[in-house]
């Protein structure tokens, strides 16, 4: 057996799907809702969900189907585990977001943001990361990117020094990176590194997507790298790697909890809070319509190659 329902949308006062006036046909069957409606509105065919009783769910013996209790218990033990991580991620996130000064306050100034791919060992533990800046005027002395309290450069962080110069640079043309080699993973996949220069707001990116290791790709950890023009920056392999790594650890709300960038307003505990939610809701959904549809016909298997596939059907 099943159920339906015919409703319309009360427009004027309450702005809720009524009943009044609508009723069931008697050419319903299981693919077809037939509608019998006294008025002209907006109705629709339905089929109600289960009527949800929680004082009789409470009083229910869960001995004899524990299984329920216990995947919503482990479910719930498990984000309050992940809450205690998350939460300590999140303080040590704060701190990455500091902005460090390479020298003395002076005339220009420049804010360098160095981003770290986000591949599986992209982070190094190189303890010196040094690099300069070359414009139309002059060059910058060789600047060491290293922070005493913090480590830099993990997998997918993203760096921001601000370089203080006595004159400007002019326009910026192109950097030489390098680093110590140092550390027992010196390995270093950069992504890119970007220049603005905060007297005229104008940014130069430095595209590099390769590694700076001597077991990886040339073997080289001391590279050159252009400034980045329109073309190159508009590129689809340049546009798709920065697209998609910015959907897949903001964007994405369970990978994102491991992923999620240090400036991003939305923190681990808040992104998780959300996995429950969704996690809890769609369990109580199923729920709501658990059994509804047992008399649908389900569409016949698919049949490739002398393999059978059935269609997943959720009812």
């Amino acid at each position: 057996a099943f159920e339906t329902a015919c409703v319309y949308f009360e427009e004027n006062h309450t702005h809720l799907w009524q009943s009044e006036g609508c009723s069931v046909g008697p050419m319903s069957n299981i693919t077809h809702i037939h509608c019998q409606c006294d008025h002209l509105t907006k109705f629709a065919g339905f089929v109600p969900p289960n009527p949800l009783n929680i004082q009789e769910a409470l009083s229910a013996n869960i001995l004899e189907n524990p299984i329920g209790l216990i995947l919503v218990l482990t479910v719930l033990a498990s984000y309050l585990l992940s809450i205690i991580w998350a939460r300590k991620t999140d303080r040590k996130d704060i701190a990455k977001v500091r902005m460090m000064f390479l020298n003395p306050r002076k005339e220009c100034q420049y804010v360098i943001t160095v981003y770290t791919g986000f591949r599986g060992n992209a982070g190094t533990t190189a303890e010196v990361v040094t690099l300069v800046l070359y414009g139309s005027r002059c060059e910058s002395p060789p600047l060491t990117l290293r922070d005493y309290n913090r480590c830099l450069f993990g997998q997918g962080s993203v760096d921001s020094f601000l370089l203080s110069t006595e004159e400007p640079l002019g326009v910026l043309t192109h950097m030489r990176v390098w680093h110590n080699n140092a550390g027992f993973s010196p390995s270093w996949f950069l992504s890119q590194i970007v220049v603005t220069n905060r007297g005229t707001n104008a940014t130069s990116y430095f595209l590099s997507n390769r590694w700076f290791a001597v077991d990886e790709d040339d073997g080289k950890i001391d590279c050159v790298i252009p400034t980045a023009v329109e073309e190159e920056l508009t590129k689809f392999r340049n546009l798709f790697l920065a697209r998609s790594s910015r959907d897949v650890k903001d964007g994405h709300l369970w990978f994102s909890v491991l992923g999620r960038p240090a400036r991003s307003p939305f923190t681990r505990v808040q992104r998780l809070s959300c996995c429950l939610t969704l996690l809890y809701s769609t369990m109580l959904t199923n729920i709501m319509f658990f059994g509804r549809g047992d008399d649908f016909d389900p569409p016949e298997p698919l049949r490739i190659a002398g393999v059978q596939i059935d269609p997943p059907i959720s009812l």
